[in-house]
């Protein structure tokens, strides 16, 4: 059965994500997948240790496998676009 996060980029959001984590390592089961690829791409920034503790041990443990698995050294890119929404900037000043 599919679980469904809608946005990510708000307190709710992040707060369902945070739920969802408990007692768990991934969203789907007890490896990385294409799940959690999907949903760490979807988030602004790795969500706050201390109001998400385990969204935020999540993004950490996702982050670490997706380095390790691509060993080239990264010499940056800027990606251009829309700014972020209103809420989400307020999230991560309350986050701060």
């Amino acid at each position: 059965m599919a679980v469904t996060f809608s946005d990510l980029h708000t307190e709710s959001g992040l707060k369902a994500l945070n739920e969802f984590l408990s007692g768990k390592s991934y969203i789907s089961g007890d490896q990385l997948t294409k799940d959690d690829i999907k949903v760490y791409a979807a988030l602004l920034e790795k969500p706050s240790g201390n109001l998400y503790t385990n969204a935020s041990q999540w993004y950490e443990s996702v982050s670490l496998k997706l380095a390790a698995s691509f060993p080239g050294k990264a010499v940056g890119v800027r990606i251009g676009g829309k700014a972020a929404p209103a809420e989400a900037v307020a999230i991560k000043e309350v986050a701060k």
